[in-house]
Order: C-alpha cells, then structure tokens, then sequence
C-alpha cells in the first residue's frame, strides 16, 4: 500500500531556524537510508520525500504494510519530536480512474 506521512511544524521550530531540529534532520536522513530499519517497520520503499521550506510541511510517500508500524516508525526516528504527523493511505490516479470503469457507471452529480 501507498502512505503518506504529512508533517508540519512551527517556524521556530523549523531545521533551517533550530539547531536540534536540524539535527534530529540529519539523524532522520541517515536512518533512512537503513534498509534493515525500513524492513523493522514493514517499509519496502520511501518513494518520494518532499519539503517546503517556507511553507514548513512536508509530504513523504511511502510503500508500506501498515499505518501503525509508520506511525511507530514517525515516533523513533523522531520525526513527531516536532512535527505535528498525519499518516494517510494514498492511492494513484491510475488506480481511482480504474476502480471507477469498473464500478456501475457513476451517474455525475451537480449541485444548483
């Protein structure tokens, strides 16, 4: 399954602005280069980590088994020391376009 690990954080405790959150970055970033510690939490694949910097949330779109152990995962890396952490299953577009041609066609819906 696909997951999404939304974060956000405050300006002052932003890694540009803090040095122990830019810290607590660097140690996130070695861990997750650690295939064993991926395989622990039943991540097979970071797919994407995205970041905006001024904005201070972040997106990172994983392949995973199971929310829980990301949610674990999000706690002992330290991610969620001082980020605010949403973990959400994702699916491709492909994926809703297929489901929905497979469905009974969808009658479209308007409001006035």
């Amino acid at each position: 399954m696909l997951f999404g690990i939304y974060g956000t954080h405050t300006t002052r405790e932003c890694p540009l602005n803090d040095r122990n959150s830019a810290e607590s970055v660097l140690d996130m970033s070695s861990k997750c280069k650690n295939e064993q510690l991926l395989k622990n939490y039943k991540i097979n694949k970071i797919i994407g980590q995205y970041h905006s910097a001024l904005e201070h949330w972040f997106l990172w779109i994983l392949e995973a088994e199971n929310a829980h152990l990301i949610e674990k995962f999000c706690i002992d890396i330290e991610m969620a020391k001082y980020n605010r952490v949403k973990i959400v299953p994702l699916n491709t577009f492909k994926a809703v376009v297929q489901k929905i041609s497979h469905s009974a066609s969808p009658t479209p819906t308007r409001s006035s």
